[in-house]
This record gives C-alpha cells, structure tokens and sequence, in this order.
C-alpha cells in the first residue's frame, strides 16, 4: 500500500473512482470541486475541511493533486 502522497493544507481536486463515489453515501463531496485537506488518517484517508466522513475519510486515490492556478 502507497502512503498518501498529500500534506495537509495542501489543495486537492476530489476526483472518484466508481467504486470510491459509491462508498459516499451522502454525496456530501462535488466530483471535480477543490477542497482543502484538514488531516490525514492512518497516512491513507484524506479528510478535508467541513467533511465529516463516518470512516474517518476517504482513500487518497480518489483526490487528485491540483493543478496551479485552478482554485474552485
């Protein structure tokens, strides 16, 4: 398993695989909205700022690191 590769504070663009949309029950996260990362648990979940995940947060492969300059 790959430790995730994000800091936080950093900008990362939530970025779904099918499976890891499904697994967001509420859909509380927008595909393709820029979010900011609060922390990171167990150095796999990301938790970004207002998002309260019942897991603890979501695998980092589902985020993608943002581009400069694309702040939503």
């Amino acid at each position: 398993m790959i430790k995730c590769p994000f800091k936080q504070g950093e900008f990362v663009t939530y970025s779904p695989s099918r499976r890891g949309h499904g697994l967001d029950d509420a859909d509380l996260l927008e595909i393709g909205k820029t979010y900011r990362i609060d922390r990171i648990e167990k150095d796999n979940y990301v938790v970004v700022d207002g998002y309260c995940h019942p897991g603890g947060g979501i695998y980092w492969t589902e985020f993608k690191k943002l581009d400069v300059g694309t702040i939503q």
